[in-house]
């Protein structure tokens, strides 16, 4: 356990292009990366809209644009849609696994793949062991990799942090050649499914913008609350519309040791 952070200090970067709008420019805030901090600090910050990577906590700081939402689920509450059961069906072969973080020559495989199927422009392409390690990997986060198997070929592999009551969706990457099974989808169903046997509150799903067509998924999942830029959490319906409710935190501690679903029915009452 690391100790409690007592002076927190921050960067902010250079504007750089936006990899999320075109024709804009960005600048992110982000925690000073030679601290490691306590899982408080961790807790706190992820509240604020933080995120993770690698070693790096950091959330987008543009004086002009607000279009970066953050937006995390209310665990206990969700209910599968019928889009999430038809899912569901078409993995029934698939076996789901929490794994201890690492590397190994499947997953970076499975990594390489889909990022040159998916993101072959992006500042992550081309791959390599050594940028799957800092991009995914963490010497502070307590973090598992929920895998998906069929039989032994790895399928997909969600990065989630276990941040006090709650957890989070860091990066999600599959077997892109296997479109219709939805695993994308079936990935953060599996997040859904093992936050709420550990009594985990909320999963943070990262960033959503408004229009942004490869976002909308996140709001499929609730009830979803949105970060306002006041700081307070607001329920968010679908499309974008945001209601009253408010919500709050709490802490608690759970999380289990790797073991293993026996098939994709076992995700979803």
């Amino acid at each position: 356990m690391n100790e409690p952070i007592k002076e927190v200090k921050f960067g902010v970067t250079k504007e750089h292009e936006c990899s999320y709008l075109r024709g804009k420019e960005a600048r992110n805030l982000f925690l000073d990366p030679a601290m490691a901090p306590d899982e408080e600090t961790v807790r706190m910050l992820t509240q604020a809209g933080f995120r993770r990577t690698g070693n790096h906590l950091f959330k987008p700081f543009c004086p002009d644009c607000q279009a970066c939402v953050p937006v995390r689920l209310r665990v206990s509450e969700f209910e599968a849609r019928r889009r999430h059961r038809r899912v569901l069906q078409r993995n029934e072969d698939l076996d789901v696994r929490l794994e201890s973080p690492g590397y190994r020559e499947d997953w970076y495989q499975l990594y390489e793949r889909y990022i040159k199927a998916r993101h072959p422009s992006s500042e992550m392409a081309p791959s390599s062991p050594a940028q799957f390690n800092d991009f995914l990997l963490s010497r502070w986060s307590k973090s598992l990799f929920l895998c998906s198997y069929l039989d032994d070929r790895i399928m997909s592999i969600a990065v989630t942090d276990v941040i006090g009551d709650s957890s989070s969706a860091v990066y999600t990457f599959y077997d892109a050649r296997e479109s219709r099974r939805s695993l994308g989808i079936f990935s953060i169903l599996a997040q859904i499914a093992v936050s709420r046997i550990c009594g985990k509150k909320h999963l943070y799903l990262g960033y959503w913008i408004d229009g942004h067509a490869k976002m909308q998924y996140k709001l499929e999942f609730s009830p979803c609350e949105v970060l306002r830029s006041e700081g307070r959490w607001v329920e968010c319906a679908s499309r974008g519309r945001i209601l009253s409710r408010t919500g709050e935190a709490s802490a608690r501690e759970a999380w289990p040791r790797p073991y293993l679903c026996t098939s994709a029915h076992d995700l979803v009452d």
